[in-house]
């Protein structure tokens, strides 16, 4: 077979010690792995190298750069701007190493950097506990911890990155460290928010916390009474308990149970609530928020937490083009509030959305300076959600998107949560508050000189001193 140069430089790099799989352009198999979960990405990859361990991590990181091409590192593949894949170059899979373990006590697991949110899940309720993530199973662990990881009980237990106790990290050179408050506490600090500017987890410890079972509160309003709605859910969040997450949703009606036909597919605001509290307790004010008002239709239910993690899974699947736009809000006010009216009335599919959430809580109060992840004083986050299956459909998704972004700009920042951004490197500096940012460079500096590995918020390695 004819291969080119640096593709003939991998192989013998990887030749007798790599105990994967590796993917070439001419392999059957080809097409399908340069997939990733945003059908707008169209990546080539020259090679993909399906690891068992992290000894194969290592072998394909310094494969890649002996050979001088693009790296890149697929956990789920969920990120929106598709960096998981790279055009020319080697894309290091991790979906092989999906082991979680449960430590002795319960009070910890460990997982691997292939996890998908659904592995961690079912693991840790097993066991009675949760670990705090997002909110669809399939994403991938890797990317959603390092980002930030908001999900149905981060305003009672924090964000998936408060609750990283450790790693095992391969990095630029194919050294393997480990990061930890013992061993290596600044890249610990780095990886609790910094995206995946540092090299490639392998392995997590993560923090996991008693619940079992949740309220699930979900309300239904028709898009006319959208003014009333919203600011009903902000007047309700502002004193809501830690206990109580809940998201404010425009989009078409789902069929769920009691919805009329007449309304599902319509343009609606829906109220997505999970208590994860005391159950007896959390009846109340889990009613408050969806039953006020005048839903076309309000449930409270008890569920699994784990079925809670999986019931938005169809609603997001693989090989759907996507688009996002995000940003936080310092509030929600009646020229937001007729804003977000307009751009429901233009929503332009079945399967684009609106969402705004409420912060605050336990992600609130982790001090600014102990992780870093930032702005944990903002109010909400907006993301806007573009999703289409046709390519006729981009230019119009994403001229709504970035539409219905502008519109916000009386009550929005620049910075926002990056796990929500597309790739948007000239961001970094208000993602990033300077002194926050500063470090990030000099541990960047540190074990990625070259800046080999690139977030879709990337942060560029500090000036070495001469």
């Amino acid at each position: 077979m004819d291969i080119s140069q640096p593709v003939g430089s991998i192989l013998a790099s990887l030749d007798g010690e790599f105990e994967g799989t590796v993917v070439l352009p001419s392999d059957p198999a080809y097409e399908q792995a340069r997939r990733v979960w945003n059908a707008t990405v169209d990546k080539r990859p020259a090679v993909i190298a399906y690891c068992e361990s992290t000894a194969d991590v290592a072998l394909a990181v310094r494969a890649a750069r002996t050979a001088q091409v693009p790296l890149s590192v697929r956990g789920g593949g969920h990120q929106v701007a598709g960096l998981a894949v790279c055009d020319a170059g080697v894309v290091v899979d991790l979906s092989r190493m999906r082991s979680v373990v449960v430590d002795d006590d319960g009070t910890s697991i460990r997982a691997g950097g292939g996890c998908l949110l659904g592995d961690v899940d079912k693991k840790a309720a097993s066991i009675g506990r949760i670990v705090p993530a997002g909110v669809v199973s399939h994403t991938g662990l890797g990317g959603l911890a390092l980002g930030g990881g908001f999900g149905w009980t981060f305003r009672n237990y924090g964000l998936t990155c408060d609750n990283i106790t450790g790693a095992e990290v391969v990095t630029a050179d194919g050294t393997v460290v480990h990061a930890g408050e013992k061993a290596d506490a600044d890249l610990l600090w780095a990886l609790r928010g910094g995206g995946g500017n540092f090299g490639v987890v392998t392995e997590f410890t993560l923090a996991t916390h008693p619940l079992t079972d949740v309220l699930l509160g979900q309300a239904v309003f028709l898009l006319d009474d959208l003014p009333q709605a919203l600011a009903h859910y902000v007047a309700t969040m502002e004193a809501a308990p830690d206990e109580l997450t809940a998201i404010c949703i425009i989009c078409a009606a789902p069929p769920i149970p009691g919805v009329p036909p007449e309304v599902v597919g319509r343009p609606v605001v829906m109220i997505n609530a999970v208590w994860s509290g005391d159950l007896d307790a959390g009846a109340e004010p889990v009613g408050l928020l969806v039953n006020s008002g005048a839903p076309v239709v309000s449930s409270v239910v008890r569920m699994a937490y784990v079925a809670v993690q999986s019931m938005q899974d169809d609603l997001h699947p693989h090989g759907r083009r996507n688009y996002n736009k995000s940003r936080y809000l310092d509030r929600v006010d009646e020229t937001a509030i007729k804003a977000l009216l307009e751009a429901g009335r233009r929503l332009p599919g079945q399967h684009s959305q609106i969402e705004v959430l409420r912060l605050g809580g336990a992600a609130s109060r982790v001090p600014a300076d102990a992780t870093a992840f930032a702005h944990r004083d903002a109010a909400y986050i907006l993301n806007v959600v573009a999703a289409w299956t046709y390519p006729a459909g981009t230019d119009t998704h994403i001229g709504w998107a970035r539409d219905t972004y502008t519109a916000m700009d009386g009550v929005g920042s620049d910075a926002g949560y990056i796990n929500f951004f597309d790739a948007e490197p000239d961001r970094v500096r208000s993602v990033y508050p300077p002194r926050t940012y500063e470090r990030l460079r000099r541990i960047k500096s540190r074990l990625d000189p070259e800046g080999v590995f690139r977030g879709n918020v990337p942060i560029e390695p500090a000036p070495q001193a001469s």
